[in-house]
């Protein structure tokens, strides 16, 4: 009996302790999960988010199917989705800010590469706007980083498409996060905003190949990226 009530009480504290306040910033915390329409596991999936995506918590939580769910705002053109609490844990506010400005800076996810750096790549690329896709080399090339296909794909595929993720701001820098975490240090790039985004221009290797010292002065020339690390 005093077992009993033992794990009764840690469980009702866990389920306190876990529950956000609406407006809170959850980040993903598995490598895919499913985001739906409505809590439960019947309910469709509408996209799925990767690890380090971050979204606000919009209030709700409903138990159902043997999960407890938490409805996010604003989840790849979704107002309102639902996704299992397992899966998500509370960040920093910072992670789900949005700025008014044309580039909505606060929006890019985290990683090796610094914010700083992620927006004068996308301001070489695309004006840092989600401008869809343009042929390029062979291959089309999508939205804010002009990512190719078989880059999604290296990156892990993150969000419901490769072309809506390219224009999404945070899917976009997320799937460039996690495709330098993937090559910089395996092909021996430097830490640096110059070896990102050489290797973001050429490929794994980018970093190495001088056809890529021209992209980086392209990136340099935008306003405020002259010393950007």
């Amino acid at each position: 009996m005093f077992r009993q009530l033992a794990v009764l009480l840690v469980a009702i504290g866990l389920t306190a302790a876990a529950n956000p306040s609406t407006g809170s910033c959850l980040c993903v915390t598995a490598n895919s999960v499913n985001v739906r329409d409505a809590a439960g596991l019947s309910s469709h999936v509408i996209a799925s988010a990767s690890h380090g995506q971050c979204f606000k918590f919009n209030g709700g939580i409903l138990t159902k199917d043997g999960y407890k769910w938490y409805e996010l705002q604003d989840v790849n053109g979704h107002h309102r989705a639902w996704i299992a609490s397992n899966y998500v844990s509370v960040s920093s506010a910072s992670h789900c800010s949005h700025t008014s400005s044309g580039t909505h800076s606060g929006n890019f996810a985290t990683g090796l590469v610094s914010h700083a750096c992620l927006q004068c790549i996308c301001q070489q690329e695309s004006g840092c706007k989600p401008i869809g896709c343009h042929f390029d080399v062979n291959s089309d090339s999508c939205g804010y980083f002009q990512i190719k296909e078989g880059y999604w794909q290296d990156c892990g595929s993150p969000g419901s498409s490769w072309k809506s993720c390219a224009d999404d701001l945070h899917c976009a820098s997320l799937c460039v996060q996690n495709y330098m975490k993937r090559y910089a240090s395996h092909y021996s790039c430097p830490a640096t905003c110059e070896g990102y985004a050489r290797e973001h221009n050429g490929g794994p290797r980018g970093c190495h190949h001088s056809s890529t010292l021209s992209y980086w002065s392209g990136v340099k020339s935008h306003s405020g990226c002259h010393n950007v690390h």
